[in-house]
């Protein structure tokens, strides 16, 4: 890590806004009725990354989505029907997940239309407000860069030099995996550690599968 005599503001300091929220969502497929199965963000205060160890808040969700997933969208973030159906729905945090949104300088994603869309579908369904502060996009600035190949996140990534975990497409690891690719186009020099990834925070146990087919979910 760089290393700054007191006082001094390097100048890729100077180009962040003071508070930053990468976000991740993980959804049932790509459709317009397809939902949001897990949600993942790291804030960041900008000014932290001149600190020993950057200061990272977590925050890691689970959602029931009333539907089945896509095969493929399941075989992506890896949770199957039976454990999903025993969760929350999304609608019980979107509170909190709307202040949170709102309470940031600069919301970041990777694919930022992908994620935005899903979220602002989920607040609209509940009752709330679209989500209304600056987003920047990590796969489109990357693009204008003018990089040859794949503008996917694992893609930019190994440009980056890091790499997820797993196979599997985790929310929260992949905002801090968007996060290191938005302070990298920002010419800041700090390695963001990579955050304890657990389990959600509110991951609910399921009961044993039965054998079989499941059972058909409730109506409504």
């Amino acid at each position: 890590m760089t290393q700054h005599r007191p006082g001094d503001t390097p100048d890729w300091l100077g180009w962040l806004p003071p508070r930053i929220l990468v976000v991740d969502v993980e959804t049932t497929g790509l459709g317009d009725r397809d939902r949001v199965v897990s949600f993942g963000a790291v804030a960041l205060e900008s000014r932290s990354l001149l600190d020993p160890r950057p200061a990272l808040t977590c925050h890691h969700l689970i959602f029931d989505p009333q539907r089945a997933s896509h095969p493929r969208a399941e075989a992506v973030h890896g949770y199957d029907d039976w454990l999903l159906r025993h969760q929350e729905p999304a609608a019980a945090h979107l509170g909190t997940l709307a202040g949170l949104l709102a309470d940031t300088d600069l919301i970041v994603a990777h694919n930022a239309a992908f994620d935005l869309g899903f979220l602002n579908r989920e607040l609209a369904a509940a009752g709330h407000p679209a989500v209304a502060g600056r987003a920047y996009c990590t796969m489109e600035a990357y693009r204008r860069r003018g990089e040859a190949g794949s503008a996917s996140l694992d893609a930019v990534c190994r440009r980056v030099g890091v790499r997820r975990t797993t196979h599997r497409h985790g929310a929260l690891e992949d905002a801090w995996l968007a996060l290191r690719v938005y302070l990298w186009l920002q010419a800041c020099p700090v390695a963001v550690a990579r955050p304890v990834i657990g389990l959600p925070t509110n991951l609910r146990a399921a009961p044993p599968r039965p054998e079989g087919p499941l059972p058909p979910r409730a109506s409504g």
